[in-house]
């Protein structure tokens, strides 16, 4: 069993000395064993220190989802190396910015269809930053360019043995997605990746094993739900199926989650709904992990059903809201449960999440219960804890809590206060039973009229409408002080709609404080790297908008 006090590179090899022989990792024609997958890790990690990269020294990721992400992740994590994650859709601006702020010794990538800008901007800053030494290439680049295929091809002597590596070493900088302005490096430790794996660990020991007489009882309402799935998948190595970018911390999270827990994870670099359903079927996917975006694109498959999804124990999702009516028709459509979870990149991934027991409301409406080893209040303006029922700010401490943001401390200072605690900025309320409902952003808090108007509500009720694709939802100061409430829709395509319909709509199941002032129909948002949408840059657009409603 793995645990906090092991580092990544610890808790991977016992998991792989344990099932040398698994498969591990399915990605394209590439399928790897968790022995090969150990063997070109080290192999790695020995060509990586060969080359002059030492312990502490930062080495960026910047590519698509790929095998050789996960081997360069733990290599990097072996060694004592940072690795820094990046999107390799980030605009050349935020590019420019982060490469100049983290100062990376190396930056590995692919210089393949789509990934030239990255790579200009990589060369760019690497003839203006001397300590970017090299740009290694999993894919293309000059014949005199460095291959990482060579690096891992290095026969590793009996003499190697890495630095001492503790699970308090730095391990990772990630960066937030950036939906207030530019991203910041959140620093997580050893430790602190590993803490939500445990604590995930710690959920599903309720049905990873086969019902014993003792779970009977508790197993009782779940396999009459899930009867046929949950008996295949008990007790057996779980299939996770993720499209999620591992740049992100949702795709960290899954790799993690699969690989520490010695499940296999078939990875695809980009999400196309036909392939995905594909590998559901061929791959007998358990755990299929998604963004609502995602999720919502396969509900709108008119051949969905063709496919063969009775593998699907678990449907995943996170990273932003997930509308209950998304929630319930992935319920009915793919007949598995929903796991729906709340974290953040400051938390090194999940810090609640639904499960198998939990009542179709709990799992389409509610984030869950925090997880094992996550403590979580709600508090007033004035951080005073509110009792079950009432609305505040969420706040979380736990091991995965971020050592704080790279190189600023102020702003670091701003979210972790001295007890520890990470204020999350977002608005939640907890039930009696300790199951936790996020209705909006802090900062997205619209007050009109006296009233306080949660945005997600609000989105939530709009993407209901079968036209509506995706909702944002912004206060906009107004003239006689207070806020004026602004939708910005984009809608199905070739769905047609007017303003007035809009409004019509909200007015049958909105209270008449929550109705927008402004309704605005857009092609789509400006978003963050992780596709969120960007409101500040959405109050931007409706501050300097004119013309007629609707328009």
């Amino acid at each position: 069993m793995i645990h906090t006090r092991m580092t990544l590179a610890e808790a991977f090899q016992h998991v792989a000395a344990q099932h040398p022989d698994r498969e591990a990792l399915v990605c394209g024609e590439t399928r790897l064993t968790y022995g090969q997958l150990a063997q070109r890790i080290t192999s790695l990690a020995h060509g990586l220190t060969e080359l002059g990269i030492a312990q502490g020294d930062r080495v960026a990721l910047l590519l698509r989802n790929c095998p050789e992400f996960i081997i360069s992740f733990f290599a990097l994590a072996e060694m004592g190396a940072v690795s820094v994650l990046l999107n390799p859709q980030l605009r050349r601006r935020q590019l420019d910015h982060i490469l100049r702020e983290c100062e990376p010794v190396a930056v590995v990538t692919s210089a393949t269809p789509g990934m030239a800008e990255a790579v200009q901007t990589v060369r760019d800053v690497q003839r203006e930053l001397p300590v970017l030494r090299y740009i290694i290439f999993t894919e293309g680049g000059a014949e005199t360019e460095r291959r990482l295929e060579e690096l891992m091809a290095s026969t590793v002597p009996a003499s190697y043995s890495p630095p001492p590596v503790t699970s308090d070493t730095l391990a990772t900088l990630l960066y937030t997605s950036g939906t207030t302005g530019m991203p910041k490096g959140a620093m997580h430790t050893h430790r602190g990746l590993i803490a939500p794996v445990v604590a995930s660990l710690k959920l599903r020991e309720m049905w990873i094993k086969r019902p014993s007489l003792q779970t009977a009882t508790r197993m009782a309402k779940v396999l009459a739900r899930y009867g046929p799935r949950l008996l295949k998948a008990a007790g057996r190595q779980q299939v996770f199926l993720s499209p999620v970018g591992l740049y992100a911390i949702a795709g960290v999270e899954v790799m993690l989650q699969a690989l520490l827990m010695g499940d296999k994870l078939v990875l695809m670099p980009r999400f196309h709904p036909i392939e995905l359903l594909q590998l559901v079927e061929k791959e007998r996917v358990t755990i299929l992990v998604a963004v609502p975006m995602a999720l919502s694109v396969l509900m709108r498959l008119k051949d969905l059903d063709h496919y063969d999804t009775s593998s699907l124990l678990i449907c995943g999702t996170g990273s932003a809201p997930c509308p209950p009516e998304l929630a319930r028709e992935v319920r009915r459509r793919l007949g598995c449960a929903m796991h729906i979870g709340f974290g953040t990149t400051e938390l090194a991934g999940g810090i609640a999440a639904t499960s198998l027991e939990d009542s179709d409301e709990r799992q389409t409406e509610t984030v869950g219960r925090p997880l094992p080893g996550m403590e979580i209040k709600i508090v007033d303006d004035q951080g005073r804890e509110l009792p079950p029922g009432e609305v505040g700010e969420l706040l979380c401490r736990s091991e995965s809590v971020m050592l704080g943001y790279y190189r600023a401390p102020e702003a670091t200072a701003e979210v972790v206060n001295d007890e520890g605690w990470y204020h999350t900025g977002d608005l939640a309320v907890m039930d009696e039973q300790g199951y936790l409902r996020i209705v909006g952003r802090k900062k997205d808090l619209i007050i009109r009229g006296g009233q306080n108007i949660y945005p997600a509500e609000i989105e939530g009720y709009l993407q209901s409408h079968e036209k509506i694709k995706e909702a944002a939802v912004v206060g906009v100061p107004a003239a006689v002080g207070g806020e004026a409430v602004w939708a910005f829709i984009i809608l199905e395509e070739d769905a047609e709609m007017t303003a007035e319909e809009v409004l019509e709509y909200c007015r049958a199941g909105l209270e008449a404080y929550k109705i927008p002032n402004q309704v605005r129909f857009v092609p789509d948002f400006p978003r963050s790297a992780m596709g969120k949408p960007q409101k500040f840059k959405l109050r931007e657009m409706a501050g300097s908008s004119t013309g007629n409603r609707g328009r």
